[in-house]
């Protein structure tokens, strides 16, 4: 599975979560913040490949470091950022 996750949809902290959240079909329960993005793909079992688009428009680069090191934890998630020429 491949999800896509757009730069310009986080713009700001509530908007990124809100793009995640929907992006990944996260649970109700998600708690919107870094270490729940963390948690809940360090959790996944299923392979997905995340394809980051317009990742300079991404309000923190914190964001790309947690995807980065919940896939140094879970040997089924990728991460795949486009980068813009």
């Amino acid at each position: 599975m491949t999800v896509v996750l757009d730069g310009c949809m986080m713009q700001d902290r509530n908007s990124a979560h809100d793009h995640i959240k929907t992006q990944l079909d996260f649970p109700d329960y998600y708690g919107r913040n870094l270490d729940a993005l963390y948690d809940l793909l360090t959790e996944r079992g299923e392979p997905l490949t995340i394809l980051v688009q317009n990742h300079t428009k991404i309000y923190t680069g914190a964001v790309l470091n947690t995807l980065y090191d919940a896939s140094a934890h879970n040997s089924a998630l990728n991460i795949i950022v486009e980068r813009n020429l």
